[in-house]
């Protein structure tokens, strides 16, 4: 007979790996560590993290609803990465049986039996009891309520308490009385829920919003239904099992207890409630869709009765009292067999990192209107499928976009959600925007997965083709293709599109998004955030298609209660250290500070930073409302954070925190602590780095082993303002990016070798070495791998001419050139060597010189075998020495030092040929022009593209140019460089 029983995973020790080089690793880089935990092949669930240690010590009872003595316990001890999948470091193997002792069980760690440096020795510690029904209540709502304690989300704006009662109107209708009667009784238990919620908006903050979208696409569906004259069978009992589901809220009085206690599972209950909706308003004609679909789908019998199924599991749910996991049904998370072939082959697109987990959201009652607005937008059919959100910085709108993201996350309807951060400009360069989308909106769902896979398989270079290209093959082909899969809304996230690149280099993908996003399936809806740039403004402005909503300052209400909620945190975090007063921030306070803000979100998050690490907080308040009225801008306001922060008179510390900030400024990734203490040379172990991002706490986002970012935008131009040139923490960009420079070279000469990534043979190509990114990660930090990626770029940034560095560089040239390659060659960069060299041979501005001489045949060097170095690291001594010309300074300096090399002894040019390079075009080139400087090549092609290539390094410079129908004929720059004519045979 099966039994409820609890499980306590409760610690692990004497965790060991037989690697030793690991295990070193490990011992220095704590592991953050969880377990997961599986009865009979059933997941039951996953610890919470122990961060950074080699002792974890957990804390959740797990309730097993059903098992047996001999049923099989498994427990998978895993660490958290950020860099890939999780590895599994062991496992236990053991039965209920063995574990229902009276003490807590020693259980040994298994190694899996294919061989890898994540397999540990060690012992994890688990306990197992018999329970009762009380017993596992009591246990999983204290997990859940440990959940909800840990999770913000937005509400949209409260319900309106004037709606019409549905029963009224039922009782006047004829057709489809027991389908409307059924809908409505929903409808008004949805409207009880909401109520409730919006009136316990602080601890029910979670509940509201699902509710109000429960509430919107069910009404709709009701109005659709009595435009019908047939009656859905199949609906009218789904929505009576529906209303009988819903009858938790027939006790008024105990009802705000009831949502409270089970708020996890009521979430769940009308998020398949909108589901439910969303797939029937589409069989009405009155979806998405915008016809009548409901014979045309084969699968809609099978989707009903597993929403029905899910239904009769969601009572169950609320009826045992238990928040358990049911699982959420919608139709847009079917998968299909070929999900692992299909994504591996959509990593070619090279989409960029996202990494939402730190991003704010909306504090519960914040943003009702704005978030309300966006809702009913998303859920609503019409031809303004885009809606542009625009407005100053520091008013709130990458929060709301992330609360909007989140929402439609949880609710299965997020097609993709893209972030730009001047932080990050590698992952928010607009060449790699329709790449993205389309890599993101193929995770969502498999039938969009299929299509673009399928376009990739066709087209390999995809990747790599011009963004309209792009634009038409990877989003509009395969989202048409798959549009009659896709039932009811899917919402596309794009903010800060100010941060995505600059005015120059985002020019084409504004043109494409203003004029193409119309010509997207009518589910698609599009949510962009900017501030109100001219060329943005120009491009979204104007459409009819785009929907242009102006945020023009934070609402004083909301910013009242996010005021209020920092301000009560920084009470329970300080009150018994210093003394607080419970009065000590009341209403009064607050008033002057929404009115110092003046609708500002960014200068309230800025002071209550400063606040919130200040020494003594309650003088510093005093202090800042001295005045009657608000003396204090923005800029000002960095100005009090900075000055505290240290003594920036004319000594070494100053000097070190002004280093640190322009690093955090200029790095083209962010940085971790550990990074940027070895970039800036540091040598007590990174105290002064973690000691200043400390201080700096109220304008600098980090936290220890974390990558440091400014807080916000403005804070970057605050520190580079030459108004500001004669103040200490100015930023000098030039010459930060000429010192980082050296500190790349000097860290490369020290630390490149041969056998970088500590490969075994030479055999298989890089595409074939297993787990290769975990490999080079650990034997390539991030502190040697963002030189040896980046110097190029610093170089290129830094005034040119300065003599200081050609010794850093004759020396890289002379004795790590090669292990250089190997870095690149495994990291997937190979790429980026003749930009390197180009920007070295600009930088020293002395044709015929060794260090010029090396770098002209390097750049040749890497012409001739880019794509042998990018297959296999290796074959840069294998392939790559022996066979460069006879004079190749390379050659020359490396060969006499390598043994059992190939040696060709005739047959070699002795010079690197005319023809370098062939530049690889999709259509015959008609024709070529060089521009006046000898920097630029011009191609028109039979495809009707004009094209504009670096002629040194090959490179594409610009999106191709759009226009003609028929093939270019003639192309031509003006006599200064700055214009191209086109002829064409159209």
């Amino acid at each position: 007979m099966s039994q409820i029983f609890t499980l306590t995973i409760q610690s692990a020790d004497s965790l060991s790996w037989p690697s030793t080089f690991y295990s070193k690793y490990r011992s220095k880089f704590k592991p953050d560590l969880f377990v997961e935990v599986y009865v009979d092949q059933k997941q039951v669930g996953t610890t919470e993290m122990a961060e950074k240690t080699l002792q974890p010590k957990w804390s959740r009872t797990f309730n097993i609803l059903s098992a047996h003595e001999s049923s099989e316990v498994i427990m998978r001890l895993k660490h958290r990465s950020s860099l890939s999948r999780d590895p599994c470091f062991g496992t236990v193997r053991t039965t209920v049986r063995e574990l229902l002792q009276p003490e807590v069980v020693r259980l040994q760690l298994e190694q899996s039996t294919k061989k890898t440096m994540y397999n540990a020795s060690g012992y994890i510690y688990a306990s197992m009891r018999i329970a009762d029904a009380t017993q596992a209540r009591k246990n999983e709502l204290s997990n859940i309520r440990d959940d909800i304690e840990a999770q913000h989300i937005a509400s949209p704006a409260p319900m309106s308490s004037n709606y019409p009662m549905i029963d009224t109107m039922v009782d006047n209708l004829s057709a489809n009385k027991d389908l409307l009667q059924a809908v409505g009784n929903v409808l008004n238990q949805i409207k009880q829920i909401a109520d409730v919620t919006v009136k316990m908006m602080d601890t029910l903050a979670k509940v509201h919003p699902y509710a109000d979208t429960a509430w919107k696409v069910l009404s709709a569906l009701y109005k659709a239904y009595k435009q019908q004259q047939e009656t859905d069978v199949s609906a009218v009992t789904l929505f009576k099992k529906m209303t009988e589901l819903y009858s938790f809220v027939d006790d008024l009085e105990g009802l705000p207890k009831k949502i409270h206690r089970l708020e996890d599972a009521i979430t769940r209950v009308l998020s398949q409630t909108i589901e439910c909706g969303i797939f029937f308003r589409e069989y009405t004609g009155h979806g998405f869709a915008g016809r009548f679909v409901r014979q045309a789908v084969s699968n809609r019998a099978q989707m009903i009765s597993e929403l029905s199924s899910t239904l009769d599991q969601l009572r169950q749910d609320i009826d045992s009292g238990l928040n358990v996991h049911t699982a959420f049904l919608s139709s847009q998370i079917k998968e299909g067999v070929d999900w692992l072939v299909q994504s591996d082959t959509l990593r070619g697109l090279k989409p960029a990192k996202m990494d939402a987990s730190e991003r704010p959201l909306c504090l519960p009652g914040t943003q009702q209107e704005r978030l309300k607005e966006v809702t009913d937008w998303v859920l609503s059919p019409s031809d303004r499928n885009v809606l542009w959100l625009h407005g100053a910085a520091g008013l709130g709108k990458s929060t709301i976009a992330t609360t909007i993201a989140t929402y439609f996350g949880g609710l299965h309807r997020r097609g993709a959600f893209l972030f730009f951060d001047r932080n990050s400009p590698l992952e928010s360069a607009p060449s790699r925007v329709i790449t993205t989308l389309a890599f993101q909106l193929a995770q969502q769902n498999s039938a969009i997965r299929s299509a673009v896979y399928a376009a990739v398989k066709r087209r390999p270079e995809l990747a790599s083709d011009p963004l309209a290209t792009q634009f038409q093959s990877l989003l509009i082909e395969p989202l048409l293709a798959a549009a009659h899969q896709i039932e009811g809304p899917l919402i596309i996230v794009l903010d800060a599109l100010d941060e995505c690149g600059d005015i120059s280099s985002r020019k084409k993908l504004l043109e494409l998004l203003s004029k193409n996003l119309s010509k997207l399936p009518s589910q698609y809806r599009i949510m962009i955030t900017s501030r109100p740039d001219y060329d943005i403004t120009g491009a979204l402005g104007s459409s009819e298609h785009i929907r242009a909503v102006d945020l023009s300052k934070a609402n004083d209400a909301d910013m009242w209660l996010y005021i209020k909620h920092e301000m009560r945190n920084i009470y329970e975090q300080r009150r018994m250290t210093d003394e607080l007063p419970a009065t000590w921030c009341g209403d009064e306070t607050i008033r002057r500070l929404v009115l110092y803000a003046a609708g500002l979100f960014i200068w309230v998050a800025t002071a209550i930073k400063q606040l919130s690490i200040a020494d003594e907080p309650e003088q510093w308040l005093n202090n800042l409302l001295l005045h009657d009225s608000p003396v204090f801008t923005l800029h000002d306001l960095y100005k009090t954070a900075l000055v505290p922060a240290r003594q920036w008179g004319p000594n070494d510390g100053t000097d070190a925190y002004r280093r640190i900030l322009g690093l955090i400024i200029i790095s083209q990734v962010p940085l971790t602590d550990v990074a940027i203490a070895t970039l800036l040379e540091f040598q007590d172990g990174g105290k002064t780095c973690r000691t200043a991002l400390r201080r700096l706490g109220s304008v600098i986002q980090w936290s220890e082993g974390q990558p440091a970012r400014t807080l916000h935008k403005s804070f970057p131009d605050f520190l580079t303002d030459p108004e500001h040139e004669l103040e200490p923490w100015f930023i000098d960009v030039h010459q930060h990016h000429h010192s980082l420079t050296v500190s790349c070279l000097r860290i490369m000469n020290n630390q490149l070798h041969f056998n970088m990534g500590n490969l075994a043979t030479s055999h298989i190509p890089n595409a074939d070495i297993p787990n290769l990114s975990d490999r080079v990660g650990i034997a390539v930090p991030q502190s040697l791998s963002y030189p040896c990626l980046f110097w190029g770029h610093h170089i290129r940034k830094s005034l040119p001419g300065d003599s200081s560095l050609l010794p850093l560089i004759s020396k890289f040239f002379e004795e790590k050139f090669l292990f250089w390659l190997e870095v690149l060659s495994l990291m997937g960069e190979i790429r980026l060597v003749p930009q390197t060299m180009t920007s070295i041979t600009k930088f020293i501005q002395n044709p015929g010189s060794e260090v010029d001489a090396f770098a002209q045949d390097a750049l040749a060097f890497s012409r001739r075998f880019g794509p042998a170095m990018a297959f296999s690291a290796p074959h840069i001594y294998i392939s790559c020495i022996p066979f460069a010309p006879q004079e190749s300074v390379i050659k020359n300096q490396y060969a006499p030092l390598m043994k059992k090399i190939l040696c060709i002894k005739s047959g070699m040019d002795a010079t690197w040929p005319i023809l370098q390079q062939a530049i690889e075009h999709p259509r015959g080139v008609y024709a070529v022009a060089f521009s006046p400087d000898g920097l630029r090549i011009a191609s028109g092609s039979a495809d009707g593209f004009v094209r504009v290539w670096d002629a040194e390094t090959g490179a594409l410079i610009v999106a191709p140019f759009e226009g003609h129908t028929s093939d270019i004929q003639s192309v031509a720059f003006s006599p200064d460089g700055q214009w191209i004519a086109s002829g064409s045979a159209d």
